[in-house]
């Protein structure tokens, strides 16, 4: 029993321990998601996921027969990645290289052939990046990361800032900018408030116009022009903007 209990918490140590390097490992990679691996990054998470179970099943290998590949498979990607920066050329080798499937509206069917990519699959990625019709798209290119971009035609993607100041003449967009969130669940983040330039002073004054109390809000917003959105605990869709 006695013995039981100390492979047991050897194991867990090790699984600590792996889980710790392991993390660590993935954080200095980048933040990405999955989807947005290259395939070196892929192949090096699956390597290292594979290396770091080894010494968690057996306890009679040492557990450095892990950590040192891991450290020097890390270590070997971030060179790769640092000189891909440097060479085109090794980039392409190693990532590859966009594929545009679609150029001014016209399929590139030969393209699609050789990614072995069906015209379902196309047209379901091109839905999926909100144009709903492929014959709206002028450009669809498939990222070295794996990923769909997809550009509409001129005249079925929204105006811009520019061309929307052609029609309306002086008159300018405004610019509300970004959502500071100060209050989650009836708690100020204090660190937000700061970004937004507001203090405690201004979330009271605008709970008691509206006549909410602190630990009533859900969530309470207030973005770069000082609008005000606030929504009450078990008030679906109880928002009110100021």
């Amino acid at each position: 029993m006695f013995t039981g209990c100390i492979s047991m918490a050897t194991v867990l140590l090790r699984a600590l321990i792996i889980y710790i390097t392991f993390g660590v490992s993935m954080r200095l990679m980048g933040k990405r998601q999955i989807g947005e691996f290259r395939l070196s990054e892929l192949v090096t998470t699956l390597v290292l996921s594979e290396i770091a179970a080894i010494p968690i099943t057996d306890i009679n290998i040492p557990l450095l027969y892990a950590l040192v590949p891991i450290i020097m498979i890390l270590t070997l990607e971030i060179a790769l990645s640092y000189a891909e920066t440097k060479w085109n050329l090794l980039k392409r080798a190693i990532s590859g290289k966009p594929s545009i499937l679609i150029a001014r509206g016209v399929v590139n069917q030969r393209e699609l052939l050789r990614l072995r990519i069906g015209i379902n699959e196309l047209v379901a990625q091109v839905r999926q990046s909100g144009v709903g019709d492929i014959a709206d798209v002028n450009y669809a290119i498939l990222e070295d990361n794996g990923r769909m971009t997809v550009l509409p035609k001129v005249d079925k993607r929204p105006p811009t800032t520019e061309e929307l100041r052609d029609v309306l003449g002086s008159t300018q967009p405004r610019d509300t900018g970004l959502a500071h969130v100060l209050i989650i669940d009836g708690k100020i983040i204090k660190e937000n408030l700061k970004l937004a330039e507001k203090n405690e002073n201004f979330i009271m004054k605008n709970l008691s116009e509206h006549k909410f109390t602190l630990s009533e809000v859900l969530l309470f917003t207030c973005n770069d022009t000082g609008e005000v959105n606030i929504i009450k605990k078990e008030n679906v869709g109880g928002g009110k903007k100021k």
